[in-house]
């Protein structure tokens, strides 16, 4: 039997562009209906939903064409989708100007269509997240070595605070200008869970912890053992950030335990947000 013509294959390959493009226009439809099923003037963003299908679609994938291409493809159509659902949807990016990568990172997650804008502080970012509901800010992960860090801000009663809801590269990408640099996404809206998650808590306190007892009072609260916990301090008062499995919501009676057993009298606990496990950090 004679091998297909380049001609025969070529129109094949139109054929299933044709094929492609109808299924995003029907996906487009879809995602038209289910707007119109909610309430006006909020954030059309699901960060633990778009994590489960990114799982999804990577854990399937086979065949010579890049995973990377695959997790950029569906989430430029996740990101458009959000716009589309979110009008004045815009990107808050802490872009100092010797640290690019950072919007390489807000790029590869958040794709071409919604608009960015960059600022020098994660300071500046949370004002801007904080004044619009439909801003979604990008900073950079918390370290140790940080003289402003910008967590402790989170943990207020304040409504217009957002929440940790994401972490950056959810799958590294191997083109990037900065390897080895992590970010945060702020939004306000509440941490979903996509069934493997880290729960950010902020802890308060007049003097200092150490980890151990941090611990053995996370264990009397009821809470799963801690994956990592940053130390510092601001003006006199400790902070400290722990990671827990799962989400955690800021109501949870274990988190008033957990006050308790740390005796903190002039401090408090806060959960303040949480994150699907990165892609490419599962075992």
């Amino acid at each position: 039997m004679a091998a297909p013509s380049l001609d025969s294959l070529r129109k094949e390959i139109d054929a299933l562009d044709k094929d492609l493009h109808g299924l995003i226009r029907r996906r487009a439809e879809v995602v038209g209906k289910i707007s119109s099923t909610k309430p006006s003037g909020g954030l059309a963003l699901r960060p633990g939903r778009e994590a489960q299908v990114m799982r999804e679609r990577l854990a399937k994938h086979d065949g010579s064409f890049p995973v990377g291409a695959v997790y950029r493809m569906w989430r430029e159509m996740m990101s458009a989708f959000t716009l589309m659902q979110t009008p004045g949807l815009k990107i808050a990016i802490c872009r100092p100007v010797d640290q690019p990568g950072y919007w390489d990172l807000a790029r590869d997650h958040f794709g071409c269509q919604i608009p960015f804008v960059a600022n020098d502080t994660p300071a500046q970012v949370l004002a801007a997240v904080r004044a619009g509901p439909t801003t979604i800010g990008v900073v950079p992960a918390p370290i140790e070595a940080d003289s402003a860090p910008w967590w402790p801000l989170l943990a207020g009663k304040d409504t217009t605070l957002p929440h940790v809801v994401a972490r950056l590269p959810f799958l590294a990408m191997p083109n990037a200008r900065a390897r080895g640099i992590s970010a945060f996404v702020l939004a306000r809206i509440e941490a979903e869970p996509s069934g493997e998650d880290r729960a950010l808590i902020a802890i308060e306190a007049k003097t200092g912890l150490s980890r151990d007892r941090i611990a053995a009072a996370i264990a009397k609260a009821g809470l799963p053992a801690f994956t990592s916990a940053l130390d510092q301090a601001v003006a006199g008062v400790h902070h400290y950030l722990v990671e827990l499995p799962g989400v955690i919501a800021d109501d949870d009676p274990r988190l008033r335990e957990l006050e308790a057993a740390l005796g903190l009298e002039n401090g408090r606990v806060a959960a303040i947000g949480a994150y699907a496990v990165p892609a490419d950090a599962r075992p």
